[in-house]
């Protein structure tokens, strides 16, 4: 649901130099990742005053030949505007940044009327329409050690991210299966942002501090909506700010160091929410408060010939209420090989996720007479080409194991494994 996010974090692959770090001297500014260039120079010149603008499109083909509810074939697509403004170089006063993106959402969505899946596809699946993403204001202090933001604010850029996951294109590898489907709204991930303040704190050279409170309902409908399961269309335009069905809360260490000569980053964190929530075996129940513990580990593995590197990820959710979250426990681990064939920003990478429902549901399920749901699994075989400095395509082949754990179509008839062709295209203009 994210993966646009990791093209505005990521901006060597994009190709596109950080909006929020204007450089000093006009000699520094490269916009060869950008297809529109400089724009005769005044993109230049912008830029030296502290005037960044991003425009990102991209577009999804995806085959679904075996399993779901049927054979089908769908296309998506998103384009990210974001305008940001380094208010020191704007207006020669000690100010911060000020940030603003919207989302234009096309297609037609498909993970969850056709595949019956826990975790999306894609992650710029979402509903269709044209919505602001993210405001806000952000100031560092303490000479640089803290970084502060207030705004409308995605979580998934901070928080429960792993970066050699973001090569993937299946959601969960960017925003995990348990926040995704235990959260209001699938929790403020892309393309949602949620009322919030957000500090990030740099102890030492190797321990950084992460720590955020914002809303717990990005849209501010009800937990469950059978017409509506995503509550995205309940404010189409993304122009509601909401406030007071509960608080989410989000706390992480991070500790980077080397091992064995190659660098890594270890990451250990939870979140609590102080809103209600539904009871798995019966919605008419609520329950007050929830909370998850997660663990991400990021890790060169090996650095080959030229600038091949292998690295690899592995990331640990674990939701101990178990009577008001869909699912339990997740995990996804995944390894990369960066510059195959010695093509420099070329990624190939290999991943598997887990997600298993509660206990709680599968035994309501199963007194029910239905089908008791478990386990799903997901694999990923990908490979991002380069194929200029500001366009990547990225060929993708998926497999849901048991999707949503066992669970039949609205037809009745139980949903088989399924095979997933995509085809990712990214133009940063």
């Amino acid at each position: 649901m994210a993966f646009v996010a990791a093209v505005f974090l990521t901006p060597s692959r994009a190709g596109a130099q950080s909006a929020s770090s204007p450089q000093s001297t006009s000699e520094t500014y490269n916009f060869d990742g950008r297809l529109t260039q400089d724009w005769g120079g005044v993109r230049r010149v912008l830029a030296e005053h502290g005037v960044d603008l991003q425009l990102t499109d991209q577009n999804e083909f995806w085959a679904v030949p075996v399993g779901g509810s049927k054979p089908s074939n769908t296309y998506i697509a998103m384009t990210t505007a974001q305008l940001s403004l380094n208010l020191e170089h704007l207006v020669h006063l000690p100010l911060g940044t000020l940030g603003i993106s919207g989302v234009d959402i096309r297609g037609h969505p498909f993970s969850n009327q056709r595949l019956y899946v826990f975790n999306q596809v894609s992650g710029i699946e979402a509903d269709v329409n044209l919505r602001l993403y993210e405001v806000w204001y952000g100031q560092t202090f303490l000479h640089k050690r803290l970084d502060m933001r207030v705004g409308r604010l995605d979580f998934s850029h901070d928080f429960m991210q792993s970066d050699t996951s973001q090569s993937f294109l299946n959601a969960s590898f960017t925003w995990p299966m348990v926040p995704d489907n235990n959260l209001y709204d699938q929790g403020p991930a892309s393309p949602l942002g949620t009322p919030a303040v957000r500090a990030k704190y740099r102890l030492s050279g190797n321990w950084t501090v992460l720590a955020a409170v914002g809303d717990d309902n990005p849209i501010g409908a009800s937990f469950l909506n059978d017409t509506d399961p995503w509550n995205q269309n309940q404010d189409p335009g993304g122009l509601r700010f909401h406030f007071g069905t509960g608080a989410l809360m989000f706390l992480e260490a991070q500790y980077h160091t080397n091992m064995l000569g190659e660098s890594g980053t270890y990451k250990i964190g939870g979140y609590g929410d102080t809103g209600r929530f539904p009871d798995q075996a019966d919605p008419t129940v609520r329950h007050r408060g929830n909370w998850t513990f997660y663990v991400v580990a990021d890790q060169i593995l090996a650095r080959l010939s030229g600038t091949r590197t292998v690295a690899g990820f592995v990331r640990v959710t674990w939701a101990p209420p178990t009577d008001r979250n869909q699912i339990a426990n997740a995990a996804d681990t995944g390894i990369v090989l960066n510059a195959p064939f010695q093509r420099a920003a070329d990624v190939l990478g290999l991943g598997f996720g887990y997600g298993e429902a509660s206990p709680v549901l599968r035994r309501a399920r199963r007194q029910a007479g239905q089908p008791a749901p478990h386990a799903e699994s997901h694999l990923e075989l990908t490979y991002l080409v380069q194929a200029t400095p500001w366009l990547q395509i990225q060929p993708d082949i998926q497999g849901m194991l048991s999707p949503s754990g066992g669970v039949l179509s609205i037809s009745g008839r139980k949903v088989r494994d399924e095979a997933v062709f995509g085809l990712h295209s990214n133009v940063a203009f």
